[in-house]
């Protein structure tokens, strides 16, 4: 391999290696979900939904569906574009997340 290719498989590998060594939910969402879904959790893109709101996607659907959108990708109904699959992330990590934002966002209105 060239040196440039070996450097770009090195820095794809550092900037993972927080899901994928399991790192907590909060450097989860910090480093894969927070340029879509803001550090607030309202959504910084058109179709994007806000987790503060009592019709959060974290207050209406259960785990299971929630790991799978986090895993799978999902788009929301009327949304110009889909969250993408997160292939670096394992079950585990997808379950973090998803307590990090329950515990950050969905009690931030309650």
């Amino acid at each position: 391999m060239s040196v440039a290719r070996n450097f770009m498989v090195f820095v794809f590998a550092v900037a993972t290696l927080p899901v994928l060594a399991g790192a907590d939910g909060k450097a989860i969402y910090e480093q894969t979900c927070v340029a879509c879904h803001g550090a607030n959790g309202k959504g910084t893109i058109p179709g994007v939904p806000d987790f503060t709101k009592a019709n959060s996607p974290l207050r209406t659907k259960d785990d299971v569906t929630l790991t799978q959108n986090v895993l799978r990708g999902f788009r929301s109904p009327g949304s110009p574009m889909a969250m993408p699959p997160n292939s670096s992330l394992t079950e585990h990590g997808a379950h973090e997340v998803i307590s990090y934002m329950k515990a950050t966002f969905a009690s931030a209105n309650q």
